[in-house]
């Protein structure tokens, strides 16, 4: 949000006035993408923030010219005492341009209920880096996965966001009680796997995920298991 200052002193309503920073700002009929651009406001230029509508500010120009501003651009603005705008609140470009994320979720694990949370950090809009630490309960057995992998994210400005993971880790079994005590074990994993990224609002963001996981296990055959979740994510 922006915060406009109305004065105390005058008997009429002042706004908050601010510089444009960039090269130039667009100014539209309606506060969407889909109205068209009406006039331009080059660098240096002074404009009048009066109301705001989700994501876009009705601004004035000098000359008495009007549109519409989106957050985005609003953010190469500065006031006259050279400091950026107050800006408060998310939106889907924040998330596109995020650094760190973090999240939780549930699923199953070929039977077994699937617990677990990560924490990733994006290099750029397609590549991020991820760690994630999950436990699947059995009947039989619990297993802990602790997971590295690589995301890409070919479509980061679509609100149904698919991406695609790689990457290895570890598994641990630890077997339940039984008659005959069954050893716990360690094994190494690689897995790959396919997802959706749905953006929410604010910094949340639905995230559902698919994974094939290879166990390579000290016996003579290596083992291969699937992995469904969906969570809730946050970024900042």
């Amino acid at each position: 949000m922006i915060w406009l200052i109305p004065a105390t002193s005058a008997g009429e309503e002042e706004y908050q006035r601010v510089q444009v920073t960039a090269p130039y700002i667009e100014m539209h009929t309606g506060p969407g993408r889909s109205y068209p651009i009406v006039y331009v406001v080059e660098r240096m230029e002074w404009v009048e923030v009066r109301k705001r509508r989700t994501d876009w500010f009705q601004v004035y120009t000098r000359r008495g010219r009007s549109g519409w501003v989106s957050l985005e651009q609003m953010r190469q603005t500065q006031t006259a005492d050279g400091e950026r705008l107050k800006l408060v609140g998310y939106t889907q470009d924040d998330f596109r341009n995020r650094e760190w994320e973090f999240g939780f979720y549930g699923g199953d694990m070929e039977g077994a209920t699937l617990l677990g949370l990560y924490g990733g950090y994006s290099f750029n809009e397609n590549l991020s880096a991820e760690l994630s630490l999950s436990q699947a309960l059995g009947d039989f057995s619990s297993e802990y996965l602790f997971d590295v992998n690589l995301l890409s994210q070919p479509f980061p400005e679509w609100t149904y966001s698919p991406f695609f993971t790689l990457g290895g880790g570890v598994i641990r079994t630890e077997p339940k009680s039984t008659l005959v005590q069954a050893e716990d074990r360690t094994d190494t994993t690689a897995h790959v796997g396919a997802g959706l990224r749905v953006y929410l609002t604010r910094r949340f963001f639905l995230r559902g995920e698919f994974r094939h996981y290879t166990a390579f296990t000290s016996r003579e055959d290596n083992e291969e298991f699937d992995q469904w979740k969906i969570g809730l994510g946050f970024f900042f």
